[in-house]
């Protein structure tokens, strides 16, 4: 008779395969696993992160300095959040609205199509790998979005926070969400944890 394993006490690591199971016994595929460096790595700088999500999701991007100057100008901007809820109700980027990070291309065009229609549609999310995911999976979705412009937050909202632009709070908060403790780590290192 095989043993009964308790889900929050199994672990397993597959050598040589980058799939670790623990707590809960859910398969974490951990973005640095896919190329981007270990955020919990003391050498680890947020420009490395940029650098990487950059060079593996070559989408179009935006700085938060000129997401910033654009917003000033009065150019229509739709800031889409592909974050988790429990992210985006601690903080946010004012005016954003959430899309989830597992929504399929097409249903975030079927919900938010119509505000797109025109304006410059900025996507972020902590640091830029899942929203980055996004814009790749709407471009891929459609011969032509009807944005004016798709891009992608380098470095999101990790970034934005860091050069202290403002922020959107839910009660009680006072910056940004740190997704988990190893990117919390990161966050810390940058002055916004």
């Amino acid at each position: 008779m095989p043993p009964t394993f308790r889900p929050a006490r199994r672990r397993l690591l597959l050598a040589g395969t980058g799939v670790l199971v623990v707590s809960a016994g859910a398969a974490l595929a951990w973005p640095w696993r896919r190329g981007l460096p270990d955020p919990a790595d003391p050498g680890t700088t947020m420009q490395d992160v940029e650098a990487s999500v950059t060079r593996l999701l070559p989408v179009p991007e935006i700085t938060s300095a000129d997401l910033a100057r654009r917003i000033a100008s009065g150019e229509r901007i739709l800031l889409l959040d592909v974050r988790e809820p429990a992210e985006y109700a601690q903080s946010r980027i004012p005016g954003a609205l959430r899309v989830s990070p597992g929504a399929p291309a097409a249903a975030v065009l079927a919900e938010h199509g119509a505000r797109m229609a025109g304006a410059t549609v900025v996507l972020y999310c902590a640091v830029g790998w899942r929203s980055g995911l996004m814009v790749q999976g709407i471009r891929q979705a459609v011969t032509q979005a009807p944005a004016a412009a798709l891009l992608n937050l380098r470095g999101g909202i990790f970034r934005w926070h860091a050069e202290a632009r403002p922020l959107e709070l839910g009660p009680g908060a006072t910056g940004v969400h740190p997704f988990d403790a190893a990117w919390g780590r990161l966050l810390a290192r940058m002055g916004g944890g």
